[in-house]
């Protein structure tokens, strides 16, 4: 029999009720064409207790769930397409949470919110982000769980709500960077037992696609743990199982009979591992398979039905988009150490912020720079505003600007620190990731010492220009009274004193002459100083 080949949740075509054909008298509102990640965060939010919203990068609400519609007192048109201030008292009141959640890739307090009838209470708000293991494409996922509190609605019964509120949970799980491996074994133990699985594990490829193993995993009683267990495969000669995860396509296999597929294979993989149903879910990172989350069950008369499948889709592309993001920080840290090195073999003050303003890199010039000037040192993991409270508001739009132009900016100020007067070369230059500006590079240089050179041979030049002038002013004085007394001369009766007047006249005006080609090739030199210098 071959095995069934249900088509990936992510590819936007699950079995069952597709996504955006909802009910609004549900309070449920389809999410913009396309956007797959989006509609996965859907699926969860319409599961979960907690009043819950999706919004976009720019802090737009695509996705309000009954939860949050009902409590609060919205309707979905109220909301969808609006920015998320719209559930605080006041425009600006809350927090800069959106930077501070895609900065930091979390974002948790208690602020006032507004009902739909203008009334006000205190609500806890947690946001995390997902990003679309494809694209890259932030989403902000904001729950209210004291909301969920309020509202205590009674539970249904069976398996299938069991498995919505185990995927309703993982976004929370997942807020903590440095929590992910547990955070997965909680998630994987939470989703077998939800579904009735015997194993729930996670199986990655290596880049070479010729070893795969399973690095997390929940057994129940009774069941032979496979964590830490490698494969060897051949790329030529891939299992049929692995050759179809690798393409993208979720396997699920469960010996059902069925016209044209190789039951003799199919019998022989479950009689193998032991189960009598198995879901192998792709995994992706950038767009690449990695790896699968797998489900096994060993009772005849379980199935995994589309609806499930659908759920543990969700529930895998939540764990990629945490697996991406902790690889994304894992290349930044492994890298750190390199950056700093080659940062502090740079005599220019240097700094790396992100797009919330957060100092991430400082290297020794700029630490050295902050100490003399009896600025705090300890400056990583600070707001550049509170590390440099002097630096005036036209610098927060400047890092705007290269934001959101993508464009590196050159910029020079002055700053003044008791009575000495400091002048700054700064030059902001993006750092481009996924098509967006993620870090910003900022290289500053003390110019005021060579602002106090070029403004001495400013004055310098300036004097020689001055003095030059008055020398031609002189030179012509002193041929106006040579023209008198030469005059005076042709009066005398005597011959000869007219002849020795009129030669020391001439004698002293070629010596004029003389100062004057000096004069010009003065000139000419003075020119070519202040063009070249």
């Amino acid at each position: 029999m071959e095995p069934h080949t249900v088509k990936s949740f992510a590819a936007g075509e699950p079995r069952g009720r597709p996504v955006g054909d909802q009910d609004s008298q549900r309070g449920e509102t389809p999410v913009p064409a396309g956007d797959v990640t989006a509609a996965v965060l859907q699926q969860v939010a319409e599961t979960s207790l907690s009043g819950t919203c999706i919004a976009d990068r720019e802090g737009r609400i695509v996705f309000a769930n009954a939860s949050l519609l009902a409590m609060w007192g919205y309707d979905p048109e109220s909301l969808v397409g609006k920015s998320v201030d719209i559930l605080c008292p006041s425009p600006g009141e809350w927090p800069d949470w959106t930077g501070q959640a895609l900065s930091a890739g979390r974002w948790t307090g208690t602020v006032s919110a507004r009902r739909g009838d203008g009334s006000l209470f205190d609500v806890r708000v947690s946001i995390s982000t997902v990003r679309d293991p494809g694209t890259g494409y932030p989403w902000l996922l904001l729950s209210c769980p004291d909301v969920a509190a309020q509202q205590k609605p009674e539970d249904p019964p069976g398996q299938r709500r069991s498995l919505e509120r185990a995927v309703a949970a993982m976004p929370a799980r997942f807020m903590d960077p440095m929590q992910i491996d547990p955070a997965i074994d909680d998630s994987l133990r939470d989703l077998g037992r939800a579904c009735g699985a015997c194993r729930a594990g996670l199986t990655l490829f290596n880049d070479a696609r010729t070893l795969l193993g399973t690095t997390h995993e929940w057994c129940a009683p009774g069941q032979r743990p496979r964590r830490g267990e490698f494969q060897k495969i051949l790329p030529g000669d891939l299992p049929w199982w692995a050759g179809r995860v690798l393409n993208g396509e979720t396997v699920y296999v469960d010996g059902a009979p069925g016209e044209g597929r190789p039951r003799r294979e199919e019998r022989e993989f479950l009689k193998r591992h032991g189960v009598t149903a198995a879901l192998m879910i792709p995994l992706r990172l950038n767009g690449v398979v990695v790896g699968f989350v797998g489900l096994d069950r060993n009772t005849g008369d379980a199935r995994f039905v589309n609806e499930d499948i659908a759920l543990l889709h969700a529930a895998v592309h939540i764990i990629a988009s945490a697996l991406d993001r902790k690889q994304s920080e894992y290349i930044f840290r492994e890298s750190e150490n390199l950056y700093q090195i080659v940062l502090d073999a740079i005599t220019d003050a240097v700094i790396v912020v992100d797009t919330g303003l957060t100092l991430l890199l400082a290297n020794d010039a700029f630490i050295a720079w902050c100490e003399e000037h009896g600025l705090a040192t300890n400056v990583v993991g600070k707001d550049i505003f509170t590390v440099l409270p002097f630096l005036p508001p036209s610098v927060r739009q400047q890092y705007e600007r290269v934001v959101r132009t993508g464009r590196p900016l050159t910029s020079e100020r002055s700053l003044r620190f008791g009575d000495q007067t400091v002048t700054l070369r700064e030059m902001r230059i993006p750092i481009i990731e996924h098509g967006e500006v993620a870090r910003i590079i900022t290289v500053v240089r003390d110019i005021t010492a060579q602002r106090e050179v070029e403004d001495l041979k400013s004055k310098a030049y300036a004097q020689v220009e001055r003095n030059m002038e008055q020398f031609a002013l002189l030179a012509d004085h002193i041929r106006n009274p040579l023209q008198a007394i030469m005059g005076r001369a042709e009066l005398l009766d005597d011959a000869g004193a007219t002849e020795k007047i009129r030669q020391q006249v001439q004698r002293i005006n070629a010596i004029i002459d003389q100062l004057d080609e000096r004069w010009a090739e003065s000139r000419k030199l003075s020119m070519f100083w202040r063009k070249y210098s």
